[in-house]
């Protein structure tokens, strides 16, 4: 049958390219078909979500290049087919095209030959496809006839790790019977592979055997994993990742594996100290000394990792701070593509302590060619523990105390800075957090007010200097569309008739939205105009502007009950850990409050009895989060 393109359609558009991209798969130029196989996937999975009909007609043609139809790179086309299978199991049968099962059921008995195909690493691709996207009675026989008849190891332990996820959609009590005898063989890595597959349907199963999955993964033979379809290179994660519901099991793992002599087992062990760290605030005490060990390591990469990850840990690295301070000036170059030093981490550690040894090392970043430290914030949800290094901004704001040594190397930064400059909007925060004490940088702050997308973070920081910046506010007369810039005439005393009637205004009219009721908050009793409209916001469908609108009505009335009632209902889910961004602005105002019901009094002793960290952000901010939110709690119990 005849296949019209043009009527078809993938990720980008109309399907007209995938027969000349299906030809150059075949291409006896392995450049060429590489390239051309990156484009089919891109085209017809690219991140998931769906199964376009454009892939439904392709399926035939990725088969034939699987069966031996391209000269390289079979293994690859394997996979792409095993993620679209997979793509339609997990994804609702709306977001799947129609055409789709039937073309796979048309095609299983050639998917299931590739189970003998002389290539294993074709095997192992098809292990992982057949297991989890051809859910059919013959493909769990196609599995088992191929475990009997298999020679090579690795496919041997991917086989177990596909009868594994077998078992979730077609329970079979032999099957099982025979994966938990596999426990107790004298094949290490067969036991592990046998873990892994009896957790995806029962997690427990692991925890119990975290003696034994350490001396697999340390074994020479876990080598074999770097070929696994199901595994690859990342042996250490999927294994700790069994762990992490207990937090006994996963430090224990994290302990145990850092026994490991090679490089990369002892940068994947750092790695899984962190997963932990970032999981159980509980397991600090007991891995902390494992990674302070590290910052003697040979390698740079380790030696980075591990005082990153002492950065993350806040004060309760403060043991290791003189071996942080020595580190400071370590200029070797981390395993990275961004030039970023083994003393970046080392000084960003030592400023989270507040230690003011990370001062020349701030001071130096500033003024020299090379920052050392982003120029934005990158937020993550809750992924494994990643080392992000922060931005020059989160390490500058908290070393308030500070500002007489680094003030004069973050104006210089700043007088250069252009008005689209990334890095002057942000030191501009910098500014605004240091409020009066930052005055020397209002020249170069004021220089940023003639910039449409820089006036906003311009105006908060010459509003939080005050009134020894009331002539440089005067120029935001003319701009108070901005809600900051309403609140500087106001703070410095420029006009503060006028721009508490601006904001007021700015409030009234939904302009700003949630931030612009933040800037309210400070005028306080001088708002007394906004007090019925606050009341009213503060039942809003929109979170930030119920929290924002609550503590701003406190401010306005110095009436705490009404706001009280709000803030506790948006904070009370960090209870049981349950958190967003909004919810922590919610705690915070409860602890400025001082807020003492029996709710607010619960509340907060659940959040420190959590033996988890308590954030929605990955990486470092999770940390960083969790101590933000045990403040609070800790305020609201004093």
């Amino acid at each position: 049958m005849t296949v019209v393109w043009s009527e078809l359609e993938h990720n980008y558009g109309d399907a007209s390219d995938i027969p000349e991209l299906l030809r150059g798969c075949a291409s006896q130029d392995a450049e060429v078909a590489g390239r051309a196989l990156y484009e089919v996937s891109n085209n017809l999975y690219h991140q998931g979500g769906w199964v376009c009909s454009a892939a439904s007609a392709a399926l035939p043609f990725l088969i034939d290049l699987a069966a031996g139809g391209a000269a390289h790179h079979r293994p690859h086309v394997v996979e792409v087919i095993g993620r679209l299978a997979r793509e339609a199991v997990a994804v609702e049968p709306r977001f799947v095209d129609p055409a789709w099962q039937p073309a796979l059921d048309a095609m299983r008995p050639r998917l299931l030959a590739l189970l003998d195909d002389p290539d294993p690493e074709v095997r192992r691709e098809a292990t992982l496809m057949l297991s989890d996207g051809v859910r059919h009675p013959e493909s769990v026989e196609a599995l088992r006839r191929r475990w009997s008849a298999e020679t090579d190891r690795t496919t041997r332990c991917d086989l177990v790790r596909a009868f594994g996820v077998v078992l979730t959609w077609a329970p079979d009590e032999s099957l099982r019977a025979e994966l938990v005898a596999l426990l107790s063989g004298d094949d290490l890595q067969l036991c592990l592979a046998a873990v892994h597959a009896l957790a995806e349907s029962d997690p427990a199963v692991a925890p119990p055997h975290v003696d034994m999955l350490v001396r697999a993964v340390l074994d020479p033979d876990a080598a074999l994993w770097r070929d696994s379809a199901w595994i690859g290179g990342a042996l250490v994660r999927t294994t700790g990742d069994l762990l992490a519901v207990d937090p006994v099991a996963a430090t224990a793992f994290a302990i145990g594996i850092s026994q490991d002599r090679e490089v990369d087992g002892r940068v994947a062990s750092l790695g899984q100290a962190g997963s932990v760290l970032s999981e159980w605030r509980t397991a600090t005490g007991a891995i902390l000394p494992l990674v302070g060990r590290r910052l003697h390591d040979d390698t740079p990469e380790v030696r980075y990792r591990a005082a990153a990850l002492l950065a993350c840990l806040g004060l309760d690295a403060k043991p290791y701070a003189d071996h942080l301070a020595a580190l400071a000036a370590d200029p070797a170059i981390r395993n990275s593509r961004r030039v970023t030093t083994v003393g970046d981490a080392a000084v960003w550690a030592l400023a989270r302590q507040d230690d003011p040894r990370c001062l020349p090392g701030l001071v130096e970043r500033l003024s020299g060619d090379r920052l050392g430290f982003g120029t934005a914030g990158a937020y993550h949800g809750r992924l494994p523990h990643l080392i992000m290094q922060p931005a020059i901004h989160e390490v500058l704001i908290p070393l308030r105390r500070h500002v007489d040594v680094l003030l004069d190397a973050v104006t210089a930064r700043l007088a250069t800075a252009r008005e689209d400059d990334v890095l002057g909007w942000t030191l501009c925060d910098v500014v605004a957090a240091w409020g009066p004490a930052a005055e020397a940088a209002l020249p170069a702050v004021a220089r940023l007010l003639h910039g449409e997308r820089s006036l906003p973070r311009a105006a908060k920081a010459i509003g939080a200097i005050g009134p020894p910046a009331a002539d440089a506010a005067k120029a935001l007369r003319n701009n108070t569309t901005e809600p900051t810039a309403a609140w500087a005439l106001w703070r410095t005393g420029a006009d503060p008739d006028f721009g508490i009637e601006t904001l007021v205004h700015h409030v009234a009219e939904g302009r700003g939205y949630h931030n612009a009721i933040a800037l309210l908050a400070e005028l306080g009793p001088q708002a007394a105009a906004s007090t019925d409209h606050l009341r009213d916001l503060t039942r809003s469908d929109n979170d930030w502007t119920r929290v924002e609108a609550a503590h701003a009505l406190w401010r306005v009335t110095e009436d705490p009950t009404a706001p009280i009632t709000t803030l506790t209902d948006l904070a009370e889910p960090l209870s049981t850990g349950d958190c967003l961004p909004v919810r922590i602005a919610a705690l915070r105002y409860l602890a400025d409050i001082g807020a003492s019901t029996e709710r607010v009094t619960t509340l907060a002793r659940a959040i420190l009895d959590n033996p988890r960290r308590i954030a929605y952000s990955g990486g470092w901010h999770t940390f960083a989060e969790d101590e933000e939110i045990r403040a609070a709690a800790t305020r609201l119990l004093s």
